[in-house]
């Protein structure tokens, strides 16, 4: 099994409500062993949109928009502003995740043990 049942349970629990009050997320699950993880960029005040597991297109010309300037350019600052506090939130608590588990490696001794990492979508597939 490339997954575990209550991670992709929570998952889906977690859409909904991502889905039902419209917001962008970045969601990382775990239970020992396992990793499940969300990238959610496509709440409606957003011109990102994924494109297979790596890549991201932006709608983001006049014509998209009917002309309309001034929508295009409020969903082009919404659609950065998303990414922006998403930056910094995910760099401030990778640096922190990085130090903690060094410290802890190196006090103990321990490592890591078997673990699989696969995206909702791959699990999906």
């Amino acid at each position: 099994m490339q997954y575990h049942p209550k991670l992709k349970k929570a998952m889906e629990q977690i859409k909904v409500i991502l889905a039902e009050h419209d917001i962008a997320a970045h969601v990382v699950l775990h239970t020992p062993g396992f990793c499940e993880y969300l990238n959610h960029i496509t709440p409606s005040y957003s011109c990102a949109k994924p494109e297979g597991e790596s890549q991201v297109r932006f709608t983001a010309k006049a014509e998209d928009f009917g002309g309309d300037k001034r929508a295009r350019d409020k969903k082009i600052a919404d659609t950065i502003n998303m990414f922006s506090h998403f930056e910094e939130r995910l760099g401030h608590d990778l640096l922190n995740y990085m130090e903690l588990t060094d410290r802890l490696t190196k006090l103990t001794g321990a490592t890591n043990g078997p673990s699989d990492h696969t995206s909702h979508n791959q699990q999906n597939n």
